[in-house]
């Protein structure tokens, strides 16, 4: 068995953690500000996902 990670298994783990290692609440987070939101199902996002998040955190910090 191999103990070491990748990072992105690290945050996943990590997420679970904080979900009490309940998948469908790592699945349906809501804390976009969490630096590790993107990174929470265990793959990295592609840009378009990054682009979206970024948006959707700049709205949620300045609503027009």
């Amino acid at each position: 068995m191999n103990l070491y990670k990748t990072p992105v298994k690290a945050i996943r783990a990590k997420c679970l953690d904080c979900c009490c290692n309940q998948y469908g609440e790592v699945l349906n987070c809501t804390v976009i500000k969490c630096a590790l939101y993107p990174y929470r199902l265990g793959k990295r996002p592609n840009e378009e996902t990054l682009d979206t998040l970024k948006k959707a955190k700049d709205e949620s910090e300045h609503p027009s």
